[in-house]
């Protein structure tokens, strides 16, 4: 059986894989990246690519830390995705709006506090302004807060270029691998048994979103992460009624510069039951119209599913896993996978590589659980 030796194997393709693998072979190391079928085909693909902004300067919580360190290399990593591959990933700064209804009073000041706390740039319109922002929003909606530097990608776009860019810096990508035994020595993996071949290695990278807790349970490592599954509508007017993002608590509607709406998303404890229901997309729908009435007229393209990997504190577990001496994680991103990609890749190389981070680990390492 052929041997193959790649300094770090990664296992999972989703989009901390991909810019993990990226950030590794950009460094100089020789990169093997293992998927179950094809990469980007779970939660990274079925986001809506919203990228909020952050300041790392002020960013006090590691959800802050984690996100404005992110955001700061986002538009950066986006060119030069762009200039490698030749791929148009989506990226741009679109601005956003919360909205919050009349009785929702106390959440508005406290968005509005936790925003000037960080020092991040938000504005709260005038009347005049917000029918500028959200022409048709329905009045019962009567305060906003609107964030110029909220950003979005195109999320199958990206994962796209990832994927060249990898390959053009050597990466190995083998997918359709189901069957993968690892094998462990001395508090150590050795190496992975394959059913045509024997990956041999100096680090291991678990980056498999939900499923990254049974890889780890095969090693005697237990991790809270479990998939919440998230439902999306998209929507298409012939013209958009809107061009920033809308926010309203965990919902949310996506413009797209090509007539597209995205409306999101449930969030449903099933277990790893991916599929569309019609409860989850009639409640999609009644937010978008409840929102937007004109989208009562928009036709319905099409409705997906993805699995959110969750932990129990709604934050990702990042760097070295405890009891076993090369062994690493980034996963348990819940709704901000694709948002702290860029933020959680340099993450993993850095520890990986033995350098210090740029941020403090603080409150996303494995064995705060």
């Amino acid at each position: 059986m052929p041997l193959h030796q790649p300094d770090v194997l990664i296992m999972g393709g989703g989009v901390i894989g991909l810019t993990t693998a990226l950030c590794l072979a950009e460094k100089g190391l020789s990169i093997s990246l293992l998927d179950r079928q094809a990469t980007g085909q779970e939660a990274s693909w079925a986001g809506a690519g919203m990228l909020p902004p952050g300041n790392l300067q002020n960013a006090a919580t590691p959800e802050a830390r984690l996100r404005s360190y992110s955001h700061s290399l986002w538009a950066g990593f986006s060119q030069r995705l762009q200039e490698q591959t030749g791929i148009d990933n989506g990226y741009r700064v679109c601005g956003a709006v919360n909205v919050f209804s009349k009785d929702e009073g106390n959440l508005f000041l406290a968005h509005s506090q936790a925003w000037t706390d960080e020092g991040v740039r938000f504005h709260l319109p005038t009347s005049n302004e917000a029918i500028q922002y959200v022409p048709d929003l329905n009045p019962t909606f009567e305060s906003m807060v609107y964030l110029p530097d909220f950003a979005q990608v195109r999320n199958p776009r990206h994962l796209q270029a990832l994927r060249a860019a990898c390959l053009q810096k050597g990466v190995e990508i083998i997918e359709h691998v189901s069957d993968v035994n690892l094998v462990v020595a001395d508090s150590r993996i050795v190496h992975a048994r394959l059913p045509n071949r024997i990956l041999s290695f100096a680090t291991l990278c678990v980056t498999a979103g939900s499923w990254s807790t049974s890889i780890l349970q095969s090693l005697g490592v237990e991790i809270p992460v479990r998939p919440i599954r998230g439902q999306i509508v998209q929507l298409q007017l012939n013209k958009l009624p809107f061009n920033c993002v809308i926010e309203h608590g965990r919902q949310y509607l996506v413009p797209r510069q090509d007539g597209l709406i995205l409306v999101g998303s449930t969030q449903e404890d099933v277990g790893f039951e991916k599929k569309n229901t019609a409860e989850g997309i009639a409640q999609l729908l009644e937010f978008a119209v409840s929102l937007i009435p004109a989208l009562r007229h928009a036709e319905v393209v099409r409705c997906w599913s993805g699995l959110r990997p969750a932990s129990p504190d709604e934050l990702p577990v990042l760097g070295a896993v405890p009891g076993l001496s090369n062994v690493f994680v980034g996963a348990g991103h819940f709704r901000s996978g694709l948002q702290m990609s860029p933020g959680t890749a340099a993450i993993l190389a850095d520890v990986i590589c033995g350098s210090e981070t740029v941020i403090s680990m603080e409150g996303l390492t494995v064995d705060r659980f």
